[in-house]
């Protein structure tokens, strides 16, 4: 699957790891991702898990949640139609914007309850 699906960058392979180096600010018309009042970042479409959403929250070295362009740290996670949660994505930020991602488990994800 290729990402970004924006109107702001050619998508490439690799799902999330544009989106942490991108220089545009998220309410900018055409970016793929929607900041939320609490500081929460979604993404509404197909996800690489099967999702139909993904739920960034960018996070500091303290865990204290941060503008994406701040973060060091990225967790993501992919509901389904429900809402329930497929499986969680662990990530670091490294200076030039690149995300190095781990996946949870899928086992363990399908076991999770709702996320609210």
């Amino acid at each position: 699957m290729k990402f970004p699906v924006c109107e702001h960058a050619e998508s490439e392979a690799g799902f999330y790891s544009q989106c942490a180096s991108c220089p545009i600010d998220s309410s900018s018309p055409g970016c793929a991702l929607d900041e939320m009042e609490d500081g929460t970042y979604q993404f509404d479409g197909s996800t690489p898990s099967g999702g139909v959403k993904a739920l960034f929250y960018f996070r500091d070295n303290e865990g204290h949640r941060v503008k994406k362009r701040e973060a060091v740290h990225v967790e993501i996670h992919e509901l389904d139609e429900q809402e329930h949660l497929i499986t969680i994505l662990y990530g670091m930020v490294d200076p030039e914007g690149i995300i190095y991602l781990k996946s949870s488990s899928s086992e363990k994800a399908s076991n999770q309850e709702r996320i609210q």
